[in-house]
Formats: structure tokens, sequence, C-alpha cells
């Protein structure tokens, strides 16, 4: 039986796409291989998933562990680094395996790995490409370490291969590395979860937004997106609408603010678990998705398992997702006037048409059922690394 490395570059209480991820492959690709999961101490601001709930998803797992790191607040920036005997130990876990998964991460993880390639030739490793390639703004120094990563991958071409979340990814990576060593497998999701639609809309007789995800507005655009809301209910106070936020970040207060000036037509739930969100998903009929850059866009897919209709702005990840699909509506560009319109413009289909909206809500759920579930990613995953283990290259 294979062993199986699987790197978390942060924390797993995080909860983020990347560390829940990392949790379901883990999960499942348990059964037929011996799996480790390692994560590290690193924190990015409070943590969203409980040590209970970790533990429960891996129940069974052969080990888990952490890779502590050194840091430093310097001028409201925050370095960290790996003590050395923390690299010691993961360089013995390594040479113990036979297959890593590590995720595209930091230069110092990146490093890591490459000089554990050099010392450890049986081992292979595989690269998870999850977050965006580049920034919008080409001289940031996120768009500067990704390219130095890049390029030092394609120098240590022997033993590793490339795992990407986007299509997008898959064709720029090919500028670096072999095409047949380059693999798109998209995430899935648990669809058990999304069996059942509770038809809250329907009793109530209003039309029900929902957004989920962090509250900031560089990166997920929320700001933009609380501008049109206050502009169309400024405008429209008769409107048999409502929406509901679930989410942390920096603009919980502006959305506080918000909710307070229209408790009728606007709830705030705070961040709500992974295990629960369904729920919540499950109670809306639109689901609004404003982000500026994303390979995916797992919350797409959740939405879509709900039986939402979603309203996008035009990122790779929901580009690939939506393009053609009748139940999306994207926004030409990300600004609050054509948000609010696109809003207004569902509003009219729900109240004229309803039987259209009907179908609609039907075949985003078809969609994602047929395309979008954890166990076909995990039998993409074990036909990888299957396939990696029998190259000798």
């Amino acid at each position: 039986m294979l062993n199986i490395l699987i790197i978390s570059s942060l924390a797993l209480e995080n909860g983020r796409g990347g560390e829940i991820s990392s949790i379901e492959l883990a999960s499942g690709l348990k059964k037929s291989y011996k799996v480790i999961l390692m994560d590290t101490n690193i924190f990015i601001g409070k943590g969203l998933l409980s040590k209970e709930v970790i533990n429960k998803k891996l129940e069974g797992l052969n080990q888990r562990g952490r890779i502590k790191f050194a840091t430093l607040n310097i001028f409201n920036k925050t370095f960290s680094f790996p003590y050395p005997w923390e690299v010691i130990k993961l360089f013995k876990l390594i040479k113990k395996n036979d297959i890593i998964y590590s995720p595209f991460s930091t230069v110092k993880l990146n490093l890591i790995i490459l000089f554990a390639s050099l010392i450890f030739r049986r081992v292979k490793f595989i690269i998870g490409f999850r977050k965006p390639l580049y920034s919008d703004k080409l001289l940031s120094q996120y768009n500067l370490k990704n390219r130095i990563s890049i390029l030092l991958f394609s120098l240590f071409k022997k033993r590793f291969y490339y795992h990407t979340i986007s299509e997008h990814a898959k064709k720029f990576l090919k500028n670096f590395y072999k095409p047949n060593r380059i693999y798109h497998i998209i995430h899935g999701i648990e669809l058990e979860n999304y069996n059942k639609k509770i038809s809250i809309s329907e009793n109530n007789d209003k039309l029900r937004f929902i957004y989920v995800g962090h509250l900031d507005n560089p990166h997920k655009g929320v700001g933009i997106l609380l501008d049109a809301i206050e502009m169309l209910l400024n405008e429209h106070q008769n409107l048999k609408i409502f929406f509901e936020f679930c989410g942390s970040g920096p603009l919980e207060e502006k959305l506080r603010i918000l909710k307070n000036k229209f408790p009728k037509f606007i709830n705030y739930n705070g961040y709500i678990s992974n295990e629960l969100i369904a729920h919540y998903y499950k109670r809306n009929d639109i689901f609004l998705f404003t982000s500026k850059r994303e390979p995916f866009g797992r919350v797409i897919i959740e939405a879509l398992a709900s039986e939402l209709i979603i309203i996008c702005s035009k990122t790779i990840g929901s580009v690939e997702i939506l393009k053609g699909k009748n139940f999306a509506f994207f926004l030409e560009e990300l600004d609050a006037k054509i948000i609010k319109e696109k809003i207004f413009e569902i509003y009219n289909t729900w109240l004229k048409d309803p039987d259209k909206f009907r179908q609609l809500k039907k075949s985003a759920k078809d969609y994602a059922f047929q395309n979008y579930s954890v166990s076909q990613e995990i039998l993409s995953f074990k036909n990888l690394i299957e396939g990696v283990s029998k190259n000798n290259v």
C-alpha cells in the first residue's frame, strides 16, 4: 500500500478553501492508502474550524502532525520561519512516504519541498495550484513570489507533477512544465448535504438572496455589493426581497450598519461552519458572488447544489464553471449600479415568470449533481496517484 503525505501550508483550523480541501482529500484517500496529514501553526485571522469538527472528518486517519513556524510582527507585517528542527522532522517524514502532495505556497515551503526532492530521490511530489497565479497589480509582491517559485520548480523537473483546479492555470503552467505532468482536477462537494430543499422563499413570498464568504472588498468585492444593495433599497422599499449574509471579515461593521438601516430586508448571521452552511443556502434563491479573483469558487458549487441561481463577477473560476449556463447571470463589471440592475432584472423574472424561475433553479441543481461530487474528485486523485506511482521518471 502506498504511503501518502498531504501538507497544508496553514493551520487546518483556519477553515478556508485550501484547508477544507486538504481535509477532504486526506479523508477521501485514507481507505485506499496510508495517509498522513501535516499542517502548520500559521493562522490568518481567527480560526473558523473547531478541532472537534476536524477530528470527526479525519476519524480513522493513519497519522496527523504539525510543522511549527516562528512568527515575527514587524511594521504591521507578519513574517514566519520554520524552526530548523521542524524542517528536519518534516524531512524524516517525507523520507518514509512514496508520494507527497503539497500546495504551491510560500517561497519558504516551496524551497523546503525542492530541497527534499534532491535529497530523497525515490519520493515523488505533486504540487497543488489552488490559489490565483497572479494579482491584477502587475508588479505586486504576490506576482513576484509566484513567478520565482514557478521558475524554481521548472529547474527541478524530475519527480514533480502538478495539480490545478482551473483549466486556465493548466494552460499557463504548460509554458513551464511538460503537459503530461499537469493534471486538472476540480473540487467536489459532499452532495448528500444538499439533497433536501427548504422552500422558505415560497412560504414567505419573498425572493431571497445570500452571500457566503469573507467580508472584505479587495478580494471578495463585498463593499461594492453592500453599496449596490443600499442603492436598491433606497430606490425601492416596496420590493418583496431579502438579503442574508454569512461570513466574517473587515466589513462586518459596514454590514451591521446597513442591516440596522434596513432591518426588514437584511440579516447578518456571522460565520457559519461548513457543516451547517447547507441549511442557509437551501433557504434562499439567489447566490451573490462578487469575488475579484478566484481560481475555482467552491461556494458557487455549493450554491448550485442548493438549487440557487447565481449572480456572479467574472473570475477564472466562475467563468469556467458557469460559462453558457442560463442559471448564471454574469456582471459585465464589478460595479454597484450594475449589481443593482442585475438584482432587479432577476427580481422581475421571479415576479412575472415563476415557471421559468423554477426551471432555472432546477437546472442549477442538476448541473451541480452531475458534475461536482467529492467522490468523483477523489476517484480522479486516485487515478493521478496510481499514474504517478507507476511512472519511473
